[in-house]
């Protein structure tokens, strides 16, 4: 994965001003980030000189950014990335859970303000606020599985996300309606909106979590595409994937609760997720709305979907 060999992780963020945050990060750490990125950025050389946490974290968002966005880079660095690392920070500050979290794994999919090539938003502060009753409840904040996180979250971020209207699936909207921030505008969006709303909602939540999906069932345009979610549950069970509840749910933990978890669906199928750094993924993303977009990087999940989803086929028959 992302930083191969890496095996350290920083420290829990225990300052609650952002401005106030200082943090040296531990050494096995930056060696590993600087081999990974092979000396394509300053950030995490500046270890001896006490660089800020968040001009490191600032510095990997903007080293990594797609064409587009080095473009907007003045724009997005003046308006969202701001908030974008003091938002991510307090989660991890603030969950057991999201303090344990790799610095690495947070990078990649939790501190990024995208997924894929969405229109760029707010969506951090605005899911913080829609979210608060839920984010700020003493009994959320004491779970300690990450299975329970997501569970919650995706029980009730179709609600809170977009008060007085529930979110619901609607097929064939993307690349119309795909963003976060038109999902909840509109109150509906196709499995790619409804699943990076469930994508950000985690991250907010300081979950590293990550849309995934096929631009083309058993490598045929005809048979149409998907994408789904994939969360990491910790060191032990690693990622593990579910639908936002409006496309359908599903268990973290049964493959087979998935409709699309088969080996008929999956036997030619190619999966894949995106990642943010661009220096250890082996793929790009390809995106079934922009098939000649390769500026995404990524990572081929295929063979995992393969072995995950082949006892289900098992499952079935024995059902007959």
């Amino acid at each position: 994965g992302p930083f191969r060999g890496l095996t350290s992780h920083c420290p829990m963020l225990r300052t609650p001003s952002l401005s106030r945050v200082l943090v040296m990060l531990p050494l096995a750490w930056l060696l590993g980030h600087v081999e990974a990125t092979k000396g394509t950025t300053n950030c995490f050389t500046s270890y001896l000189a006490k660089t800020p946490l968040a001009d490191c974290l600032k510095q990997f968002l903007i080293e990594f950014m797609p064409p587009w966005d080095r473009l907007n880079e003045e724009s997005l660095e003046g308006g969202i990335l701001g908030d974008t690392i003091s938002v991510a920070l307090e989660a991890r500050q603030n969950f057991s859970w999201a303090s344990d979290v790799s610095w690495p794994l947070f990078s990649n999919w939790v501190l990024p303000y995208a997924s894929v090539n969405e229109a760029r938003t707010s969506w951090r502060t605005l899911l913080k606020t829609r979210m608060s009753s839920l984010l700020d409840d003493a009994d959320f904040r004491s779970l300690t599985r990450i299975s329970d996180v997501v569970d919650k979250v995706n029980g009730q971020v179709w609600k809170l996300a977009s008060p007085g209207v529930e979110i619901v699936f609607k097929a064939q909207q993307t690349p119309k309606i795909y963003d976060p921030m038109s999902t909840i505008g509109f109150g509906f969006a196709s499995c790619t909106g409804i699943s990076l709303l469930l994508v950000d909602s985690l991250r907010v939540a300081g979950v590293p979590a990550r849309i995934v999906g096929t631009p083309a069932w058993n490598g045929q345009v005809e048979n149409g595409n998907h994408n789904w979610v994939e969360v990491w549950l910790g060191e032990e069970q690693g990622w593990t994937f579910l639908e936002g509840a409006p496309a359908g749910g599903g268990s973290l933990f049964e493959p087979c609760s998935h409709w699309f978890c088969t080996p008929a669906k999956m036997e030619q199928t190619k999966v894949y997720v995106p990642q943010w750094e661009r220096v250890t993924n082996d793929t790009i993303y390809p995106m079934a709305w922009d098939f000649a977009n390769k500026d995404i990087p990524g990572q081929n999940r295929t063979s995992y979907y393969h072995e995950a989803c082949k006892p289900c086929g098992q499952q079935n028959a024995l059902l007959l």
